[in-house]
């Protein structure tokens, strides 16, 4: 989007809402508000209109252009409205008092969609992130946290068939991780539960990431030759059950928004949902809570049309939560979703 060509000088953006005149806080509000909700860039008349102000349109293409100058909206050509710049929106969503209150249905859906999970974290997240995007018509997704550090506190081995087997992880006080595991030769149902035994006294109390080493080190696994037939299946299952994880929900949404038909903003956004690497860097903040991040804030020209609004969960790693759009989102109501989801959901994690 290039600014419109203009002999005004540009001074830096307030920081505060309060730094601006009642007029411009009211006239910034309004045009956003009605940014979003049309797409299409704002003139000064259309707003009077919306706004029902006892303002001349002439009143209003001062305040506007007084808007321009402080950086906060931009001109996409001579002869169209304006639009919010990244820091328009920065100053929009720090005046908003709160996230959105969640209707009782929503909060409801929520609940309800929390409360059938299984105690298992890919089934829990992947289900956030679909409710999340359902609920806003944006891409929602949940990010896993790495829990290598994480102390194995139970450890099962189910048959599936007769080189397979289900094993069943428990990590702390957290819910259980089910990984299913190859074996390269069978072993029946008694020797699995034995095998079990042996590694659950072996590994219990220690870190994901102290108990594969002890699966490729210690001597009582090592030559025990049913425990050996299984340790590198298992090993590698541990490896993936402690990675980070990322679930990704609503991809139908891209489609709906204007701001991704253009084929390079559309490429960035599928190449965001189709790896996981990304994401670690996408959400920012190191303190647990809400935040919201958009577009040239990411700190990367391919990412400057998105927006970001996450919840980052206490507690070790960094899981997070959240919704990903184009800067033209309504963030009111992401916040208020994401911002009741990340704070129920610990209590299932």
């Amino acid at each position: 989007m290039k600014p419109r060509n203009s002999a005004r000088p540009t001074r830096l953006a307030s920081r505060h809402i309060s730094d601006l005149t009642p007029r411009q806080r009211q006239v910034l509000e309004l045009l956003v508000r009605q940014f979003l909700a049309t797409a299409r860039p704002v003139a000064s008349q259309a707003l009077a209109v919306e706004g029902g102000f006892a303002w001349a349109p002439a009143t209003l293409r001062q305040a506007m252009n007084e808007l321009e100058d402080l950086g906060l909206l931009e001109q996409p050509h001579a002869a169209a409205g304006r639009v919010p710049t990244d820091r328009g929106y920065r100053l929009f969503v720090d005046a908003l008092e709160a996230p959105l209150l969640l209707s009782s249905d929503e909060r409801e859906t929520i609940d309800r969609v929390l409360d059938a999970s299984a105690r298992d974290v890919e089934q829990i997240l992947t289900q956030v992130s679909r409710v999340l995007a359902e609920l806003s018509a944006q891409v929602g997704f949940a990010l896993a946290p790495a829990l290598d550090d994480a102390e194995l506190s139970g450890l099962e081995l189910v048959p599936l068939a007769a080189r397979r087997a289900l094993l069943v992880l428990a990590l702390g006080d957290g819910p259980v991780r089910p990984v299913t595991v190859e074996l390269e030769s069978p072993l029946g149902r008694d020797e699995l539960a034995r095998v079990a035994s042996l590694l659950r006294e072996r590994l219990l109390g220690h870190t994901l990431r102290e108990v594969r080493r002890r699966l490729a080190g210690d001597e009582a696994l090592v030559r025990d030759g049913a425990v050996a037939l299984v340790a590198a299946a298992v090993q590698t299952a541990i490896a993936f059950a402690g990675r980070p994880g990322v679930f990704v929900g609503g991809t139908v949404h891209v489609a709906r928004h204007p701001e991704f038909r253009e084929a390079q903003s559309l490429r960035t956004v599928l190449d965001l949902i189709d790896r996981s690497e990304p994401w670690r860097d996408l959400v920012h903040g190191e303190l647990p809570g809400l935040a919201v991040t958009i577009g040239r804030e990411h700190g990367r020209p391919e990412w400057a049309h998105l927006s970001l609004v996450s919840f980052r969960l206490p507690g070790p790693g960094d899981a997070s939560i959240g919704l990903l759009g184009p800067r033209r989102m309504d963030y009111a109501r992401a916040m208020g979703l994401v911002d009741y989801i990340g704070r129920r959901l610990p209590s299932y994690l």
